[in-house]
């Protein structure tokens, strides 16, 4: 396997890259179909989350949310949520806790939080309860709604709605706040969400007008509306794109994948930008973009220690989008600055289903210790392909 050291990165960051090579555990072919385009969409989002000895996973079909489980004969859909969740929208944002799956869920103008429960039956089963539905004001869809919980209790939601950064609130999940403004004077293209702290909640977004990413902090047991200043994660050399996803490790340093709008061949396309506990931050550039391959839709996962962070995207064909495949490696958290290991390709769809696979998914917690290590990507045609990262990672 190649290995290079990125002649772009600036003085002083050892940043090693490598050519993505196969790894003999890619995923070619689908595990399951849902009838909407690209169900594992989008950016910031998570759909997946693993409980009672099963990776479950809340997907979009035409007529709203899907609940699909992975078992030993395969995923199979549990029809009985999709009818009791018709006609809500079906993208997902999904917190997973001792309160159940919690989701938001958005199309159009419309969001909606949503609870799986256990029904304490055997075998499992949950049961679904619609806890809130809201539309906003009249005016170009919304793209995307991330959710997250802080250590009181106090759940958040956030979206970029017309240029600005809503966030909603609710101490026990069904009456919700009004939408607050955190930041205003977006591009139309830029994107937010909201992540765990461990002394609060973050809300992190891009904001390409001032060609910046800003993160403001909302501290456990606060009134709601106190949020700290902005936080400049970086600014300059056009750093911002609408491309975020977050994790957040046992240590509390938070991890953000994200995507940055150089768009020169030769140099990185995707930036690692770190949060120490201590609120400061670093930016590491990496993913050189190449003549007729990109990278694109970054994310961060984390390893079932609390502590091991993996990176994933999609590389992009220019030449033929069928060739398109998701990748992961290891960043090495113990070296400073972080090392990229050699990323592998982990989905790949073979080249008969002339498909071009993206929307990598992975869960908010950590990868479970005794079980896969489950990703998704998805098509446009509504297939989607797995990977147990476990078969890669799991055992470095």
């Amino acid at each position: 396997m190649k290995t290079t050291i990125v002649p772009s990165i600036p003085a002083g960051i050892a940043l090693l890259l490598a050519i993505s090579a196969p790894a003999s555990a890619a995923s070619h072919h689908p595990v399951f179909r849902v009838d909407a385009s690209n169900p594992t969409a989008d950016k910031p989002q998570s759909k997946t989350w693993y409980a009672e000895g099963s990776w479950w996973a809340l997907l979009p079909r035409k007529s709203g949310p899907s609940l699909w489980q992975r078992t030993a004969s395969g995923w199979r859909e549990h029809r009985e949520i999709a009818r009791s969740l018709d006609g809500l929208p079906g993208r997902a944002d999904v917190w997973f806790d001792k309160a159940g799956a919690t989701a938001v869920v958005v199309k159009d103008r419309t969001l909606a939080v949503l609870r799986l429960r256990p029904r304490g039956e055997v075998p499992f089963r949950w049961q679904a309860h619609v806890l809130a539905k809201w539309t906003v004001s009249p005016g170009k869809p919304i793209e995307t709604a991330t959710i997250a919980r802080e250590g009181t209790g106090r759940w958040w939601i956030a979206a970029p709605v017309d240029r600005e950064v809503l966030v909603w609130t609710s101490a026990d999940g069904s009456a919700w706040s009004v939408a607050s403004t955190i930041a205003s004077g977006l591009d139309a293209d830029d994107i937010c969400l909201v992540t765990a702290l461990p002394d609060g909640v973050g809300v992190l977004w891009s904001d390409q007008q001032r060609d910046g990413v800003f993160l403001r902090h909302h501290r456990n047991g606060d009134p709601p509306e106190n949020w700290d200043a902005a936080e400049v994660v970086e600014t300059g050399h056009r750093t911002a794109d609408d491309h975020l996803n977050a994790a957040l490790t046992t240590d509390g340093t938070l991890w953000v994948a994200s995507k940055n709008s150089v768009d020169r061949v030769g140099e990185p396309q995707l930036v690692l930008r770190i949060r120490t506990p201590a609120g400061r931050w670093r930016n590491i550039p990496y993913a050189n973009n190449a003549t007729t391959r990109s990278p694109s839709r970054p994310v961060v996962a984390v390893g079932s220690d609390g502590r091991m962070v993996l990176y994933g995207h999609t590389i992009y064909d220019s030449e033929l989008r069928t060739r398109d495949h998701i990748v992961f490696g290891r960043i090495g958290t113990a070296e400073d600055p972080p090392v990229f290991g050699s990323p592998m390709v982990a989905i790949a769809p073979a080249a008969t289903l002339q498909s071009a696979v993206n929307d990598v998914t992975r869960p908010k917690l950590a990868f479970p210790e005794d079980a896969p290590w489950i990703v998704l990507a998805s098509d446009r045609h509504g297939r989607v392909y797995e990977a147990d990262l476990r078969t890669l990672f799991g055992n470095r």
